[in-house]
């Protein structure tokens, strides 16, 4: 499988773009895939040699002959020479060989773009934060949690365009999952061990000046300061942390993993780092240092997973001295935003975007009384009957009357998923206000390999777009049915509720 990723490396959004895309190059390189990054090569610097270490190929792009914009986005200036002249440049590189998945993670590339690309990649995903621009992808991702993540798209994909939204999917290296039954531990210190990490950038040197203050107010718990690889002031935060009795500096962090599980409160930027962060439980301080990063941390600081303070260059010295007293001081409050940050990111979304890519490409039509012998001999087979809520051999007169029935009703959508033209398998909705109940089961010769999360996931696409009004979906399973309990926790859904039944006499 050939992958590319058109990455933005520009030093004004530090290295959060490159380092989700590793992330997910890594996960797919260790599923067999080639991968080549394509950046510009004035923007690349020392990120080249990360790419390449890691196992993939890295390309400079060629400059434009003319570096003005005509784009007319909002953030055009990050791509000198504008949309036309980069997907010329990028097409050179791939010499008339498509790409199996082209992966575009850049904030000055819209739909325009991407059409350009389209005879050179058989599918496109496109990662995005900012919900400003139109897109001709197959797929969309944004791991953010932001007011409105679910619907902020909409009206800005293609509607065959399936969207991964929230920190469900958030591209997090591997050292960051966490087992759903991790305990959020953060310590009963009297004084809090604290974290200091700014991002790859740290445009503002907030990570110096965090560390001035921590002298100035004479903090008495520990500090591991971690410098990225693009921080401008290294030499200087060494001598500010010579003054700092029990500070450690990282430059740069070999496991930053490990550092924020031997830690119990953390300062830093509501960037990528958020949902690290929120994965190692860990209670946070933050100020945003970039355009794409506010709307992240007011969304967290309203679910309680950091204290968010704002803008950096708005909030003053003080206000920044009275979070760490208070949180540092404060076990109880710790241990509340670290409960409220791990519920909001698990570190296990490259597992699951990897698994919506390499996933089978399954259609979804309406099922026809023509298919009634096929799905009876699945529905008696007696692998299906075993989980079935009526596990008693149906007849096909039995069957076709069924069928009938259900095909006719309004509030049920009888479905038929199919590979490569090939049914394989039955799902249904029933409707009934804004909730729907479904079902699904495979042909039991073809049950494993993922096909069923396809199908599912197929079918949840194919209700969204003709009955909008749906907002929520729910299962019933049988207990001792591990298959189906798996394959709807894979596909998002949490159990809400235990559901008796009694025999009458």
């Amino acid at each position: 499988m050939r992958v590319v990723f058109r990455v933005d490396a520009n030093g004004r959004m530090g290295t959060g773009h490159v380092m989700r895309c590793l992330a997910l190059g890594g996960a797919l390189r260790a599923r067999g895939a080639d991968c080549h990054f394509l950046m510009r090569a004035d923007g690349i610097g020392g990120i080249a040699g990360q790419i390449g270490q890691e196992g993939h190929r890295v390309t400079g792009l060629a400059a434009p002959e003319d570096s003005s914009n005509r784009d007319g986005l909002t953030h055009s200036d990050f791509l000198p020479g504008g949309q036309a002249w980069d997907a010329w440049a990028c097409r050179e590189v791939l010499d008339g060989s498509p790409a199996d998945l082209l992966i575009v993670d850049h904030y000055g590339l819209d739909h325009r773009w991407q059409r350009a690309m389209r005879d050179h990649a058989r599918r496109i995903l496109v990662i995005d934060d900012l919900a400003d621009r139109h897109h001709d992808c197959d797929l969309l991702l944004d791991q953010n949690h932001v007011a409105g993540f679910e619907s902020r798209y909409d009206a800005l994909v293609p509607k065959y365009c399936k969207c991964l939204l929230g920190p469900r999917y958030a591209l997090l290296r591997p050292e960051f999952e966490r087992g759903e039954a991790a305990v959020v531990a953060v310590g009963d210190e009297s004084h809090a061990r604290l974290l200091i990490m700014f991002g790859g950038a740290d445009p503002q040197n907030l990570t110096l000046k965090t560390v001035q203050l921590l002298v100035r107010i004479g903090w008495q718990g520990g500090v591991d300061v971690v410098a990225g690889p693009l921080h401008a002031d290294t030499e200087g935060l060494r001598a500010a942390i010579a003054r700092l009795p029990g500070s450690v500096l990282h430059a740069p962090a070999q496991n930053v993993s490990a550092l924020m599980r031997g830690v119990n409160l953390a300062i830093g930027s509501p960037g990528v780092s958020s949902w690290e962060r929120c994965a190692m439980a860990l209670p946070s301080i933050t100020l945003s240092q970039a355009f794409n990063q506010e709307a992240i941390g007011l969304a967290l600081g309203e679910a309680g997973a950091t204290l968010y303070l704002g803008r950096a260059e708005d909030v003053p010295a003080l206000m920044v001295e009275a979070a760490l007293v208070t949180l540092g001081s404060n076990p109880s409050a710790r241990k509340a935003m670290a409960r409220a940050a791990a519920a909001i990111c698990d570190g296990g979304g490259v597992k699951r975007v990897v698994a919506r890519l390499l996933a089978p490409e399954v259609t979804i039509r309406k099922a026809r009384i023509e298919d009634a012998t096929l799905l009876l001999s699945w529905r008696n087979d007696s692998r299906t009957r075993r989980f079935s809520h009526r596990d008693r051999e149906l007849e096909l007169d039995e069957h076709l009357e069924w069928m009938e029935r259900t095909i006719a009703r309004s509030d049920t959508d009888l479905l038929i998923a199919s590979l490569d033209g090939v049914p394989v398998g039955c799902l249904r909705f029933d409707r009934q206000g804004e909730r729907a109940l479904v079902s699904i089961y495979l042909d039991p010769d073809r049950q494993g390999g993922g096909l069923g999360l396809s199908a599912l996931n197929a079918a949840l696409g194919w209700l969204s777009h003709t009955n909008p009004t749906i907002r929520f979906t729910d299962a019933d399973v049988r207990a001792g049915n591990d298959v189906s309990h798996g394959l709807f926790t894979a596909a998002g859904y949490r159990l809400a509720h235990a559901r008796y039944e009694r025999m009458q006499d």
